[in-house]
């Protein structure tokens, strides 16, 4: 047995339109392979990063704290918690205790509410007025301007005033985010509810003054980036709760100091996240493999058709097919590693394209080019046994049936369809209840459109191979370039209908990643705004929100004033109608109606919301109103049923005692503003923060992945039909040439291989755009993890999908009959005769 493989490497270099597909081939098998692996640790840490970004700093590890307790064992606490920290690897402890607002006895003089407290670092983390003495007491600048206290001694029992702090505003500054209750003065609360807190220097002083005392202990930690780091966090946080617990036990203080890991219920949702997209990334990917090795088989397939005269000589000379089918990996093989390294690092680089930017795990990378070695390995086996089967057939085997008849009457489409009805009942059962917000459905529910999208390729595969099986009966010799066209397509039907079958599965899952995902980002953006009203809203005080007065001139064009009441069916949004446009968040898709009948607002007139009665209209504490349109939702009444009027109809009897600044700031900005304008304000919420929007991230990372899943297969069927035009380009260009000489006009011969190319392209892009659209249409809304707040996640505008996606057709379908003409036209026929 000869071994020809000395010279086989540098041999399949000669072709280029071989070295190019087998390249392009490698690259997007390990493409899928890597950006599986690469999208399941990115979309994994991305929610993780989401949950950290919701989460106050101090509270990813572990959390005391205590509500009354008593003095006396106010320090054993702190002394417990110091020690237990730092045995268990936690340098720092952050304690703080405070008691409950209260009025001194200043011996006659009238005494402002106050609140008493120590906490480690607290003097370093408050913005100095006057004084800084650290030996004595810090108090706010509001009680000291309201009561006159300066610097110096304030009662005999406390030290004396060295310090005077800008008091704490929202959002308060990360080291004080656990805190709030205890150190941010809610100005909206009534007498004594709230107040600022004098801090003094140290917890011995805050004991002696007798009271129970609200404790807190935290251990700063740094933010995790991963889930590797956050689960080693969470390991660790737990052994520190442990021996918390143990230690609190032990000296009888597990009634006063309780502890907490709050941060455990957010990383779960993280990692459940990451278990969703992955239950969903591991078939479609091995379907994508699969696909991709089906290609490398082709490669194969086609390379023994071109190298059929080399074959035999060789065989002749007495090498075996299994030594054909090493040659065939030699020459081929090259291209493939080439393009398995592009595509692991396209997929690397490419990252951000199809998976949310997060940190990656160490070593993400070396798995993922472990996962594409295996599949660049799997390429090779396959292409060799692809060669040696296919020479062992050619020289050695007489063809025989491939398959039983039997096999071939079952469908794949079938068990594909039941699939598809099971996912659909998953679908429709897991729609969440009413006001909570949770994935409404797992993965195998996910993957009804794209079960959908299979089930239609195959059906559509199909049926064109019946189509082109009838064809032999066309007889249009009227038309030359139609009859051409349909004849080489018949002649070409498994190429054809193997370039269908991927292509519709390309596009269908285009358009359903492509329409899911955009749908999922404006639905939250959507909600969003609905529940919130704006980008931005801060509750003000309602004596402001009564009276007339206008907002500062430095928040002109940038937010509105409004009232709100929730009471049932008679919700009220009472606006201004002249500056309503400035804060408040408009549905893009209804702006122009929202803001015409707003503008009619005044002098009685209301607007109806979702099913709130129309005509005359009484509500307490407004005049007789009547109605002069409906929508169906409006910004700030998300139970969309209400009515909206103009603040000018409010009467001195109005139930509106809630008032709010809405606008299109952001939080900081809006806050600094209405604190430099003295208007009171407490608690403010933000469209970014309003909803848990880790579902809809999921739902879109998990389509986006799809979308780029689509792209790898539009870019194999692109290929796979200049793989067609080029195995078949000496029939082509024989026949082509015979043609032109025996009077074919060449118009005729360009039209004709157009109309055979676009034929194939065109029912691609029919099929897979029609079944991704559909689908999406009719499960989007069921994909919904909010649905309990309107509006309803909906198909997206596909306008330019569609453009893109006919665009890039004409494209492929524009290169492919260049590449058959050119052959035709350079074609010797003397040579193609003689083959």
């Amino acid at each position: 047995m000869q071994l020809p493989w000395r010279t086989s490497a540098r041999t399949g270099l000669s072709s280029g339109s071989s070295v190019v597909v087998a390249a392009v081939t490698g690259l997007l098998l390990a493409f899928v392979a890597a950006s599986a692996v690469l999208c399941a640790v990115s979309t994994g840490n991305a929610a993780l990063s989401y949950q950290v970004g919701r989460s106050c700093p101090q509270s990813l590890a572990v959390a005391v704290n205590g509500i009354a307790t008593p003095p006396e064992l106010v320090g054993k606490v702190a002394q417990d918690a110091r020690e237990v920290a730092a045995r268990q690897g936690f340098p720092q402890t952050l304690f703080g205790a405070y008691t409950r607002t209260y009025r001194l006895d200043l011996g006659g003089r009238p005494s402002p509410w106050l609140r008493f407290g120590f906490r480690d670092e607290a003097t370093s983390n408050l913005s100095l007025v006057r004084g800084g003495a650290p030996n004595g007491m810090w108090l706010a600048q509001s009680p000291s301007q309201d009561a006159h206290i300066g610097l110096g001694p304030l009662s005999p029992q406390l030290p004396p005033v060295t310090a005077i702090y800008s008091d704490l505003d929202e959002p308060v500054p990360p080291f004080w985010c656990t805190e709030v209750s205890s150190v941010f003065y809610n100005r909206q609360a009534p007498d004594g509810g709230s107040s600022t807190t004098a801090f003094l220097p140290t917890l011995d002083d805050v004991v002696k003054i007798g009271q129970r005392l609200d404790t807190s202990a935290r251990f700063p930690v740094a933010a995790p980036k991963t889930l590797a780091e956050a689960r080693d966090l969470e390991a660790r946080s737990e052994r520190l709760a442990d021996a918390l617990r143990a230690k609190f036990a032990a000296d009888g203080l597990t009634g006063v100091a309780p502890v907490r890991l709050p941060f455990a219920s957010a990383l779960a949702e993280a990692e459940k996240a990451q278990a969703n997209i992955v239950a969903f990334v591991l078939p479609l990917t091995a379907i994508s493999l699969l696909v991709g090795l089906v290609g490398v088989g082709a490669v194969a397939a086609q390379w023994c058709q071109r190298r059929q005269p080399v074959l035999r000589v060789l065989w002749a000379r007495g090498s075996a097919p299994i030594s054909l089918g090493a040659k065939a990996l030699l020459e081929l093989g090259g291209p493939l590693l080439v393009g398995a390294i592009a595509g692991l690092v396209a997929a690397r680089t490419a990252l951000p394209w199809y998976a949310p930017v997060a940190e990656l795990d160490p070593g993400t990378t070396v798995w993922a080019g472990l996962v594409v070695l295996g599949a660049v390995l799997a390429a090779a086996a396959l292409v060799t046994l692809t060669a040696t089967w296919r020479t062992h057939r050619m020289f050695q085997a007489q063809a025989r049936r491939r398959m039983p008849r039997v096999l071939k009457l079952i469908p794949f489409e079938l068990p594909v369809a039941v699939a598809a009805a099971f996912s659909w009942l998953r679908l429709t059962a897991a729609t969440p209840k009413t006001g909570v917000v949770t994935v409404p459905v797992d993965a195998f529910a996910l993957a009804f459109p794209v079960l959908v999208v299979v089930v239609i390729a195959g059906i559509a595969a199909r049926l064109g191979r019946l189509l082109l099986a009838w064809s032999h009966r066309l007889s249009v010799w009227s038309l030359p370039s139609v009859q051409l066209a349909v004849r080489r397509l018949a002649a070409a039907s498994t190429a054809a209908t193997g370039v269908v079958l991927v292509g519709v599965l390309a596009v269908g899952t285009l358009a359903v990643g492509d329409s899911v995902s955009r749908a999922e980002q404006n639905a939250l953006a959507s909600k969003s705004g609905t529940l919130i009203g704006a980008t931005t809203s801060v509750q003000i005080s309602t004596t402001f929100g009564q009276s007339s007065a206008q907002l500062p001139s430095t928040m002109d064009g940038r937010a509105t004033v409004v009232g709100v009441v929730d009471r049932g069916v008679h919700n009220m949004v009472a606006v201004d109608p002249a500056t309503f446009a400035n804060g408040a968040w408009l549905d893009p898709d209804r702006r122009t109606e929202l803001l015409d009948l707003v503008g009619k607002l005044g002098h009685g007139a209301a607007i109806a919301v979702g099913g709130a009665p129309t005509g005359a209209v009484s509500v307490p504490g407004f005049g007789p109103l009547h109605t002069i349109g409906r929508l169906p939702i409006f910004p700030g009444m998300p139970d969309n049923a209400g009515y909206v009027t103009a603040r000018s109809d409010i009467t001195s009897a109005s139930e509106i005692n809630s008032f709010f600044v809405w606008s299109g700031v952001d939080a900081d900005t809006l806050l600094g503003q209405l604190s430099a304008a003295h208007i009171d304000h407490i608690g403010y919420q933000t469209a970014a923060q309003a909803l848990d929007a880790l579902p809809f991230y999921t739902v879109g990372w998990t389509f986006g992945y799809i979308e780029s899943v689509g792209a790898l297969l539009a870019v194999i069927a692109a290929a796979s039909l200049l793989l067609a035009v080029g195995a078949r380009r000496k029939q082509t260009a024989l026949s082509g040439a015979l043609a032109t000489r025996m009077g074919l006009r060449p118009t005729t011969l360009i039209v004709s291989h157009l109309l055979e190319f676009g034929a194939v392209a065109g029912a691609v892009l029919l099929a897979g755009m029609t079944v991704g659209l559909v689908t999406v249409a009719v499960s989007v809304a069921r994909l919904d993890p909010a649905p309990w707040l309107r509006p309803l996640v909906a198909l997206p505008d596909s306008v330019t999908f569609v453009l893109i996606a006919v665009v890039t057709g004409l494209a492929v379908v524009a290169v492919a009959g260049l590449i058959a003409v050119r052959g035709v036209r350079t074609a010797r026929v003397g040579e193609l005769i003689r083959g």
